[in-house]
């Protein structure tokens, strides 16, 4: 059985190798951030940070054939590796930052009527999969306030309410058709759920 499960995963790539260790030292690096132990000259890498293991992680699972729990124990492994050390070395992390932009470019926002469509697809597979749990009613949550902003936004644009319902109802199905929206996406639709103060 080993070795059937051996044969079906490729090797890692220096590639791989390098993100993946670049995943977890800027992991590092954004929880420092996080608790104000250092690098408070650094840009804030948590959202950017979350982003790149994403994009890294699906791409380790789909090439080589690992799942998601393998290749966070590879992440884990390199977490340990860098936590022997007494000091990070900061040429690494302005290397392994630079291949993070280059993997994770900056897309531009997404419009309100697509974050209330996402959001609520999101809500539905979640209740769908765990029922209505704390997380499913945050994320209703999440998608009322956002379904209000873009209908208040759009009939100030001069829609009716029947044409916002229906640009949403567009968004939905567009949305639907690719497997709902990245977690980065919905990060920023979160942001924009906000209090005005508070964005």
């Amino acid at each position: 059985m080993f070795i059937l499960f051996a044969l079906s995963v490729a090797a890692i790539t220096p590639a791989q190798s390098t993100a993946i260790r670049c995943v977890a030292g800027l992991a590092i690096v954004a929880n420092q951030q996080k608790q104000g132990d250092g690098w408070t000259d650094y840009p804030d890498l948590n959202d950017d940070g979350a982003d790149y293991a994403t994009v890294v992680g699906e791409d380790v699972v789909k090439t080589t054939g690992r799942t998601k729990e393998q290749v966070r124990d590879l992440i884990l492994a390199e977490v340990a590796n860098f936590q022997k050390r007494a000091k990070i070395d900061r040429g690494e992390i302005d290397k392994c930052a630079a291949l993070m932009h280059a993997s994770v470019p900056s897309l531009p926002p997404p419009t309100m009527p697509r974050c209330a469509a996402i959001m609520l697809l999101s809500y539905e597979a979640v209740k769908t999969r765990d029922g209505m749990t704390k997380d499913a009613k945050d994320l209703a949550t999440l998608a009322a306030v956002l379904s209000y902003r873009a209908k208040e936004e759009m009939i100030s644009d001069g829609k009716s309410e029947a044409q916002a319902d229906a640009v949403i109802g567009a968004e939905r199905a567009k949305a639907a058709k690719t497997g709902g929206a990245p977690e980065a996406e919905l990060r920023v639709c979160a942001g924009l759920a906000a209090p005005a103060g508070a964005q």
